[in-house]
């Protein structure tokens, strides 16, 4: 047979429909912040949703570019679904378009995409239209879409069965266009182009440094479809085989090796397929999947998948994908000695044609029926299809297209070393260039400290030289200097006075009310059940003679010190409940980090707040909140006594309400009364700012 030699699936349609669900997310945020760009020919895993959202777009306030954007996408979406759908957002598209020449610019790499599969020549004039007009714009969105022309472009050199010109267009015109771009995963794109040209050639090892490539690239990037298929296509990179025809166990010997790789491939496209499994992106996965599960001769887990396969690609209108799918069907039958089947669904490939034509796929249906006819024991049929091989394999110059794309290959990798050469020589001037740079700038710093001390030393003279004549001027100011400062001492003996009388006041006055009311109370009734109570005013008068021993002292409450705000207040409140009055205190995120003054202020300003309520408001029930936030202390102070008119300037002028002014306004803040419900009561807002 003649057709021993590099016969395999060749697939060359590369159909990819890249998706990522999390860019989704970021692109509707961007929809708000910055100006909406699309990405023209990828839809993220989620189809679903970015349809809404890109739906959801035209229904808002936004702009006619954004809006032109968003018809362009749908047009897109609804190319193989729905013609006509995504000639109506195309036709909309333009009239959003008219008053922006980017925006038509970009119009006709979408015409292009509208006619793909309705008029290959014409759509290839619409993607070389928005190259020309877009070569007019230099920006980075520009290259993106000049890059998508020529891919489209390129996808139609394809399905003309010329793997030689499809990747020259790839190297010589689209990865340019992804290079100035400065978009990497668009590189990423063309090197995977690239490894599924090499690895329809049976150039495994080729193939495999592509795929390489093109997989780091993708995986920085948001193409995420993208990268699912090239995991898939690397995977059946790992499962070809050089003689196709036979399967001896000879030739499957090393692909059986590679099978662990392929695994590894395959497993890492599922792990990003996981939620999607119903994205376009899913078809390529379950082929190369099923035929990884063929040869570990697992049919009915092969068939499954390829069934799922086809689903994606009957529910998307992907006639070819449907081919090539029915061809794997085939070998799932054939392996499995079902040749009745296997033979049933090679005449039907040749019967109903996708549309696309490749000679080697029609080379493989030809020698595959042949085959299945002998196996069959239908020799008369197997020998025709026998000749039909040899007569079409005599007209194909397959080894000549192969050398052909071994050349470009190596002129493109050529032309990189060149290019990396003038890179190096470029960086080699440049450090050149730095090393000159340096020299100048060590000359003009030593020159720059020659300057420094030459002033320094002038400085010196001149000051010797004034000295004594400003050595009065100094005596002056150092009278005045040692007149503020007396001055100052005494303000600061003077506020510390102040303080003194303002801490006598709010701490030992507050205990001593609470005393007084509590013995009030007991007097009224003698008794002995009161004994108890008796004896705790007893210690609470001891607390207050030690608390003045402390503030005669200049220190803060003991409990303070020890356990911090929150347990000096709750003790606070402790002291001063009684059984006509009820304290309820509530702490909220207090820090333990507060400076120890601080913690006394605010301390202080409860206290005299408690002691206003108990003393003067004749309060029954007190409800006290303190909670913190970053730097701001929030105090609320509610209470249902006889309260005070807020309106009155008479009612603040009392010691105890100057006291929690001035420690307020300390702490940079801010006091409000009001009344509480029925006008009866008093509320008390305060927020501090605190530093630890």
């Amino acid at each position: 047979m003649p057709l021993t030699k590099h016969h395999h699936f060749s697939e060359k349609a590369v159909s990819f429909v890249p998706a990522n669900g999390k860019f989704f997310f970021v692109v509707f945020t961007l929809l708000y912040f910055i100006p909406f760009k699309m990405l023209a020919q990828y839809i993220p895993l989620d189809v679903k949703s970015y349809k809404k959202s890109m739906e959801s777009l035209l229904k808002a306030n936004t702009s006619d570019s954004t809006k032109a954007r968003a018809c362009f996408e749908l047009s897109y979406y609804w190319t193989n679904k729905e013609i006509t759908k995504a000639k109506e957002y195309l036709n909309k598209a333009g009239q959003l378009s008219k008053n922006n020449s980017f925006l038509r610019a970009i119009n006709y790499y979408y015409l292009g995409n509208y006619y793909h599969q309705q008029n290959k020549a014409l759509a290839k004039q619409m993607y070389s239209q928005a190259d020309n007009l877009l070569g007019k714009h230099n920006i980075p969105e520009a290259y993106k879409y000049r890059f998508w022309s020529w891919y489209g472009y390129s996808k139609i050199v394809n399905e003309e069965d010329n793997d030689v010109e499809r990747l020259n267009i790839i190297v010589n015109k689209a990865l340019p266009m992804a290079q100035k771009s400065r978009d990497r995963g668009l590189e990423g794109i063309c090197y995977g182009t690239m490894a599924v040209i090499f690895n329809n050639s049976v150039r495994i090892q080729k193939a495999e440094e592509y795929f390489f490539k093109s997989i780091y690239l993708l995986k920085k990037s948001p193409y995420k479809s993208f990268l699912v298929d090239m995991y898939s296509r690397a995977a059946r990179n790992y499962m070809v085989q050089v003689n196709r025809a036979t399967e001896d166990s000879l030739e499957m010997q090393p692909v059986k090796e590679r099978l662990p790789l392929a695994k590894n491939m395959l497993d890492s496209a599922r792990t990003y397929l996981a939620n999607f499994t119903t994205s376009t992106a899913a078809i390529e996965y379950y082929k190369y999947n099923a035929k990884y599960l063929r040869l570990l001769k697992q049919f009915n887990k092969a068939n499954k998948n390829l069934d799922s396969a086809v689903v994606l690609a009957r529910t998307n209108n992907l006639p070819y994908d449907l081919e090539i799918l029915q061809l794997h069907k085939y070998q799932v039958y054939s392996d499995q000695g079902k040749y009745k089947k296997a033979k049933a669904i090679i005449l039907s490939l040749l019967k109903n044609p996708s549309g696309i034509y490749y000679r080697e796929n029609k080379l493989i249906y030809y020698y595959e029926l042949s085959l299945t006819y002998a196996r069959l024991g239908d020799y008369k049929n197997a020998y025709y299809w026998t000749l039909q091989t040899d007569k079409l394999d005599g007209t194909l110059n397959l080894a000549r297209e192969r050398e052909a794309i071994d050349k470009m290959d190596l002129k493109y990798k050529t032309a990189e070393n060149e290019k990396k050469i003038i890179r190096l020589e470029s960086e080699k001037k440049q450090a050149l260039l730095a090393g000159k740079n340096n020299r100048l700038t060590s000359w003009l710093l030593a020159v720059g400290c020659l300057l420094f001390i030459c002033i320094a030393g002038y400085s010196i003279l001149l000051y010797r030289k004034n000295k004594k004549i400003s050595k009065q001027q100094l005596k002056d100011i150092q009278q005045q200097q040692e007149i503020k400062l007396a001055q100052a001492m005494l303000q600061s003996q003077e506020e510390e006075r102040n303080r003194m009388a303002r801490d006598l006041h709010d701490g030992v006055g507050s205990m001593l009310a609470g005393i007084k009311i509590n013995l009030s109370g007991i007097a009224a009734e003698v008794d002995k059940s009161y004994i108890q109570c008796i004896n705790d005013t007893m210690r609470q008068l001891d607390n207050s003679v030690t608390e003045l021993r402390r503030i005669a002292h200049n220190l803060v409450p003991d409990i303070l010190l020890r356990y911090g705000l929150e347990e000096a207040l709750q003790e606070l409140a402790e002291t001063l409940i009684s059984p006509k009055t009820s304290i309820d205190l509530q702490c909220l995120n207090i820090k333990t980090d507060i400076a120890i003054g601080i913690q006394l202020s605010i301390y202080r300003i409860i206290q005299e707040l408690l002691s206003n309520a108990v003393k003067h408001a004749d309060a029954s029930n007190i409800l006290v909140q303190c909670s913190q936030n970053e730097h701001i202390f929030m105090i609320a102070v509610e209470d249902d006594g006889k309260g005070f008119d807020t309106e009155d300037t008479g009612a603040h002028r009392g010691i105890g309400i100057s006291n929690i002014k001035n420690r307020v306004a300390y702490l940079n803040g801010t006091i409000s009364y009001s009344r509480g419900k029925n006008q009866t009561g008093t509320i008390v807002n305060i927020e501090l700012y605190v530093t630890t």
